[in-house]
């Protein structure tokens, strides 16, 4: 399917993030197949649970559809563990799968070691009979990489009873968060290299994210610089030439890649985040004040940094806000009310979609 000249961001399912996607370019297209986490729909604290999961289930065929509408008939990954309960897993990877392959949807179902039993069988019968593959994702939190014995025992388990072979299986491991030293990066890139019948598998992905969980750190009014680790790391591994095999990159955009739901009730900072080749800039605003949006537009579009309005719809964006600012301000200045500092859905699918075409590039022009 691709080679470790690909990318694989991993992504929730929710509309700046599929604007994102939606918005880029066929030739950084072919570069990507991304990997989607469906996510709860916002239910608000004290709302029935069992309204919500029956909604989410109602509405399962039509996200089926969505995927379509925004990715096409390329192959996507398809990932529902972040949904709260099993029994809908169960149902949603059901609807969700059954709904897009006869749509011609080409959906990959993932799945962990340690996902009940129905959902492996679920993935697994869906993928035999539409010759899809599946993705086995090992994550470090719930798989033993230091008991490395145990997780080959794991997969060759797993092989036996699924009826699959490494050629039907994309192998992704995801560390999730790594540390600034990278230090963790090299550990298991190193342990991951002595999974079974490393050459045999499908693809291999090495997926890991560096964003920080908040921008407490960074200061308002000044340029903040945080180093892209996840990417610097994969980058320094694949130049290593005596690996048994080198896996793609995937990372977690420009988010933290420890979701938290509840962080959904709190208003984020009108910040820029912009991807940089090697570091992330980011232009910290403060809570609700949507005009810093233009403002850090402004600058940013001034600056050698900025790629350019034509680099992808996401800078493309940029300078329309930024052109937007002086006739902001000035029926600002005079008493009269205006619209248009974009909103924080906005500016995350800029932010996303500007990161997913630059990584794109930094991938088509690897050696």
């Amino acid at each position: 399917m691709f080679n470790f000249r690909h990318y694989v961001p991993i992504l929730k399912w929710k509309r700046a993030e599929q604007g994102a996607l939606k918005a880029l370019t066929e030739e950084h297209r072919k570069y990507i197949t991304p990997l989607v986490q469906f996510v709860m729909p916002r239910h608000e604290p004290g709302e029935e649970l069992e309204d919500v999961i029956a909604e989410f289930e109602k509405q399962a065929p039509q996200k089926a559809k969505k995927v379509i509408e925004i990715w096409g008939y390329d192959p996507i990954f398809v990932d529902i563990s972040l949904l709260l309960t099993t029994p809908l897993q169960v149902e949603s990877l059901n609807t969700i799968l059954r709904t897009g392959y006869k749509l011609g949807g080409n959906f990959i179902p993932v799945i962990y070691l340690n996902d009940d039993q129905e959902i492996k069988k679920i993935a697994c019968t869906l993928a035999k009979e539409n010759k899809s593959g599946v993705c086995l994702r090992l994550t470090c939190s719930n798989f033993d990489f230091p008991d490395l014995t145990k997780l080959n025992q794991d997969i060759i388990t797993f092989l036996s009873s699924s009826g699959l072979k490494e050629k039907d299986i994309n192998l992704l491991v995801d560390i999730k968060k790594t540390k600034e030293s990278g230090n963790k990066c090299a550990k298991y890139l190193n342990l991951s290299q002595r999974i079974p019948n490393l050459l045999k598998w499908r693809t291999f992905t090495f997926a890991s994210g560096s964003f920080p969980e908040n921008l407490s750190e960074c200061k308002i009014d000044e340029d903040n610089f945080i180093a892209r680790i996840d990417w610097k790391n994969w980058k320094n591994y694949v130049d290593n030439k005596k690996l048994r095999r080198k896996p793609a990159f995937a990372d977690y955009t420009i988010q933290h890649p420890i979701y938290r739901e509840d962080y959904q009730f709190f208003p984020p900072t009108t910040s820029i985040k912009y991807t940089l080749e090697n570091e992330w800039l980011i232009m910290k605003g403060k809570k609700q004040k949507f005009d810093k949006y233009l403002a850090s537009a402004a600058l940013l579009v001034k600056t050698e940094k900025f790629y350019g309005e034509s680099f992808s719809e996401g800078d493309k964006y940029i300078v329309e806000k930024a052109n937007h600012y002086p006739k902001y301000m000035k029926a600002k200045d005079r008493g009269q009310d205006i619209k248009g500092t974009g909103s924080t859905e906005t500016w995350l699918r800029t932010g996303i979609n500007h990161h997913l075409a630059l990584v794109a590039n930094q991938i088509a022009n690897l050696s």
